[in-house]
C-alpha cells in the first residue's frame, strides 16, 4: 500500500527509532514516512535530517504523545495513516489486505494488528473502554493473583484469534482512515501522556465508527509498564490522563 502515511514520534531513543524506522523500510515499501522528534538531545535530530527519504519534524521541546502526532497527522498526504511507536517494530502487515477489509467496510476506521512483546508473548493491546473497578484490579496487580474477576476478563480481549471489533487498542500500531481526523478534529492535547488512543477510539464509537483487530499481521513492541518503574513523572501524567478520560466521557 503506497497510499500510506507512516507516523513515528521519537524522544531519546535513537537506537529504536532506527529499528523501527529500518522495519518500515523492509515492510511498506513507498509509503510516506513521518518522524517527529520530541526534543532529543542524544543525536536523533542529526540523524533524521541525514535521511531523505524520511519527513522530520524536529521539535525543541516535548509536545507529549498527542501534541507530536497531531503534527504528524497535518503532514501526512495518503489516505491511510499509520501509528507506530518508536519502540516498535513491523514483522508482516498485510496492507493489501487491510485496504480492502476497508473499502468493503466503511463503518471501521481503525484497525490494529496482533501486538507481541520481544520474546514473542502476546501483549494485551485490545480492551473495552475502561472502569474504575478493571483499573484499581490492573494498578494494584491483583489481576496476577485473581485473573478471571469477572470486570477485569472484560476490560482485558481474551479471544485474539479473529478478526473483531474491539472497544480499542493501543496506539502502538494503529492503521487509521485519513478522513477520520477530519470528522472527529485532532487528537486531544490536554493527555499528554496516555489515553489520547483510548479516548480517539471512544470518540471514534461514539459516532458509529468501528476499531478492529487483525490478528494475522504481526508488530513486536518492547514496551515496559511505567508502573514496573515505581513512582516518575511518566506515571503520574499516566494518572492524569485517566482522570481526565473518567471526566471528560
Amino acid at each position: 500500500m503506497t497510499n500510506l502515511s507512516v507516523v513515528v514520534i521519537t524522544r531519546n531513543r535513537l537506537d529504536k527509532l532506527m529499528r523501527c524506522l529500518d522495519s518500515v523500510k523492509k515492510t511498506l515499501n513507498g509509503c510516506q514516512i513521518i518522524v517527529v522528534d520530541n526534543g532529543s538531545n542524544d543525536g536523533t535530530g542529526d540523524y533524521l535530517k541525514a535521511r531523505r527519504n524520511i519527513e522530520s519534524v524536529i521539535l525543541p521541546t516535548n509536545l507529549g504523545v498527542a501534541g507530536a502526532r497531531n503534527i504528524g497527522i497535518k503532514k501526512a498526504s495518503k489516505d491511510y495513516l499509520m501509528f507506530l511507536d518508536d519502540d516498535a517494530w513491523i514483522d508482516r502487515l498485510d496492507l493489501v489486505a487491510i485496504e480492502s477489509y476497508f473499502q468493503n467496510n466503511p463503518n471501521v476506521c481503525i484497525i490494529a494488528p496482533r501486538i507481541l512483546n520481544p520474546n514473542g508473548t502476546i501483549q494485551e493491546s485490545m480492551r473495552s473502554f475502561p472502569t474504575f473497578a478493571a483499573l484499581f484490579w490492573r494498578g494494584t496487580k491483583l489481576y496476577k493473583l485473581f485473573p478471571n474477576v469477572s470486570w477485569y476478563r472484560k476490560y482485558i480481549v481474551q479471544d485474539l484469534s479473529t478478526i473483531k471489533e474491539v472497544d480499542w487498542a493501543i496506539g502502538a500500531c494503529q492503521i487509521i482512515r485519513r478522513r477520520l481526523f477530519d470528522k472527529l478534529g485532532p487528537l486531544d492535547e490536554k493527555y499528554f501522556f496516555g489515553y489520547e488512543d483510548t479516548d480517539f477510539c471512544y470518540r471514534a464509537k461514539q459516532v458509529g465508527y468501528s476499531t478492529v483487530f487483525w490478528p494475522d499481521s504481526i508488530v513486536y513492541h518492547d514496551y515496559a509498564r511505567i508502573s514496573s518503574k515505581g513512582l516518575n513523572k511518566q506515571l503520574f501524567r499516566h494518572c492524569i490522563s485517566i482522570g481526565r478520560f473518567f471526566l471528560k466521557n
